[in-house]
């Protein structure tokens, strides 16, 4: 502003109505000039997921941006389940079952299982019990239940009860925890556990350093008063910096149809009394009652590559109960595949595992597979006395869910990545087709400074697949921004990919 402007604008009193004309021209001008002439905008940048060296599943769509066939008006990239195989030797474990846990010593590789053993002792008065049994195994087969001797269960010590409970009894629902060290307060195990026991009711933690010696100094009642009946689960959310637990609000909810719902809790604190405020998350719906499936007898889940894993269990009342996959990214929204697919069916009749088939989501990887556990009764639940197994499930390591390309081939192309390092790793089988892998930016061309052809072509069956390309070499794009685009030429399942950690070139 000049000082003639300045001086008119200041001093309005001695302008005539020229000057008056004049000022307010010059005035419009300037703001003309402010609107046309805008200051500079910042370039907006694309939306990057950043992922780690975790497999990265296809179970949903949240890593994909796209996907078709080749022949695209007839054909298509389909989501398909596989269901988890029985091992022809099932049951492993005979005359047994329960609520089940089993994870693999990372020492010594050997199998170890915790279950819940049930007493029925009669019928008048209703009468039964509670405890938690132990069995290990070198192969995962063939399991012995070692002779323990602490505590008196069916009339003898001649058990392999390790944990009872007050009252002699009625210890049950155990579920072992997958914390990170410094929440153990210096046990190798944590168990979660629960019981009716007057003045003890309520849901307990207690630690051991060898499984079968649970230390009493230890237990602590981080839940009194609330018994959630079902095998309650606590998952450590390490995004959240939270404990999760999947249990039912029967603080909220007492009728049986009112209380067969999944809800959920969280704290940030393990070994202390939790605020019991549970929410329902999971309730069944329309395709549920198609079966007359209204209630979810459990969840047991675990948190595995991002992705929590809910062994689901739809219950038809007082009948049947079977196991079906849920999976959520933020242990909030759960999802079901879209047919509703089992993970485990009961048996054909008169089999040991007709009635009720209830899966544990702690898998142990075994060579390429999966070997998920799940125990098994003859009757269904309207029966006091059952007669129970333990069975082995088997299935591809990651392979529950995969992407499928048609016989005509087909595309699937991720989000924008932000790569962590490392090479390509791929699971798929391949037998019938073949799968390269271009490495583009947003726009999907190459990038200047890596291979623009697509990968040296893979074949064949395998959980882990190596890419490499002619000219280049993705451990050098650690931190880069970048889309996979992975190219089936027939029909081929996509299971996981995987970042592996740059190690010697």
């Amino acid at each position: 502003m000049n000082q003639r402007l300045y001086y008119l604008v200041c001093a309005p009193g001695v302008a005539t109505a020229r000057q008056a004309i004049w000022v307010a021209t010059c005035l419009l001008q300037l703001t003309l000039f402010t609107v046309i002439v805008p200051l500079p905008l910042r370039a907006a940048q694309p939306e990057a997921l950043a992922i780690n060296h975790d497999p990265q599943f296809f179970i949903d769509d949240y890593l994909v941006d796209n996907r078709w066939g080749v022949n695209y008006l007839t054909e298509t990239v389909t989501r398909v389940f596989h269901q988890p195989q029985k091992d022809h030797r099932n049951p492993v474990i005979p005359e047994n079952g329960g609520y089940l846990n089993v994870l693999r010593d990372e020492q010594t590789g050997l199998f170890r299982m915790w279950y819940e053993q049930y007493w029925y002792q009669s019928a008048e008065p209703l009468k039964y019990t509670f405890g938690i049994g132990y069995a290990e195994s070198t192969d995962g087969l063939h399991w012995k239940r070692p002779r323990i001797g602490k505590y008196e269960f069916k009339g003898t010590r001649d058990n392999n009860i390790v944990l009872l409970g007050p009252g002699n009894g009625l210890a049950q629902a155990q579920f072992l925890l997958e914390v990170p060290a410094e929440h153990r307060r210096g046990y190798k195990y944590v168990m979660l556990w629960s019981t009716y026991v007057a003045g003890e009711n309520g849901l307990h933690l207690v630690g051991s350093q060898n499984g079968i010696d649970w230390d009493p100094a230890s237990d602590t009642r981080i839940s009194p008063g609330f018994i959630p009946d079902t095998h309650t689960s606590i998952v450590w959310d390490p995004r959240l910096k939270k404990f999760v637990c999947f249990t039912r609000a029967v603080n909220i909810y007492e009728g049986e149809g009112q209380r067969r719902k999944i809800a959920r809790l969280e704290h940030t604190a393990l070994w202390e009394p939790w605020p019991i405020l549970p929410q329902n998350i999971l309730l069944p719906d329309t395709l549920d009652a198609r079966t007359n499936h209204n209630y979810f007898y459990g969840m047991p889940a675990r948190y595995y590559a991002g992705i929590y894993w809910g062994f689901l269990w739809p219950y038809q009342y007082e009948k049947d109960i079977f196991t079906e996959l849920a999976f959520s990214r933020d242990g909030i929204r759960f999802d079901r595949l879209a047919n509703r697919p089992h993970l485990v069916d009961p048996g054909p009749q008169n089999r040991w595992d007709a009635g009720m088939v209830l899966a544990s989501p702690s898998w142990v990887e075994v060579g390429d597979e999966w070997w998920i556990y799940y125990s098994g009764s003859k009757q269904q639940h309207d029966t006091y006395e059952q007669d129970t197994g333990i069975g082995l499930l088997r299935v591809r390591k990651e392979g529950l869910v995969s992407l499928h390309s048609p016989a005509g081939g087909g595309h699937v192309v991720t989000r924008l990545l932000r790569w962590p390092g490392g090479k390509l790793l791929v699971n798929a089988d391949l037998a019938d087709s073949q799968l390269t892998v271009r490495v583009t930016d947003y726009d999907r061309q190459p990038l200047k400074d890596f291979d623009s052809q697509p990968s040296l072509p893979l074949t064949g069956d395998s959980t882990r697949h190596e890419v490499h390309w002619e000219a280049g070499d993705l451990r050098d794009l650690q931190g880069r921004l970048l889309r996979l685009e992975f190219f089936m030429n027939g029909e081929a399942d996509l299971y996981t990919f995987l970042a592996a950690p740059s190690g010697d070139r």
